[in-house]
């Protein structure tokens, strides 16, 4: 084998090597989700579910009719939301929040929320609050 071929061989099995010790981030799809459409939705803890993959919130809402709807929406992981403050305490029943909710496309009361605020609209960020 030449100098050239040997010194192409070791460069191409040191980039395959290094490609190899990258992390693999594999997720599932969003597909799911209404991206397009997303609501607001204002309600009071049912459950707090800081778990993985994904945390859940699950909210009781009342519409304009009186009648109550039951949504079960994911967020981010405990790690990350662990990093930010938040912990298996953070949400309590009866708390009232609001939520940016990206609805299942199957219409079923479920989503994935983002913007998590207080009822007063301040928002829910236990780094912020002291």
């Amino acid at each position: 084998m030449t100098g050239m071929k040997l010194t192409k061989l070791i460069t191409a099995i040191v980039v395959f090597a290094l490609a190899a010790m990258q992390p693999a981030y594999a997720h599932h799809s969003t597909a799911i989700y209404d991206s397009e459409n997303p609501i607001e939705l204002t309600g009071k803890v049912v459950e707090w579910k800081f778990t993985n993959p994904h945390c859940f919130i699950v909210v009781e809402v009342t519409g304009a009719d009186g009648s109550t709807v039951t949504w079960s929406v994911e967020g981010g992981n405990t790690s990350g939301l662990f990093r930010r403050g938040w912990t298996p305490m953070t949400l309590k029943p009866g708390d009232e929040i609001m939520l940016t909710v990206r609805p299942l496309r199957s219409g079923a009361p479920g989503g994935n929320y983002s913007n998590p605020r207080w009822q007063d609209g301040s928002p829910i960020d236990p780094k912020s609050a002291g």
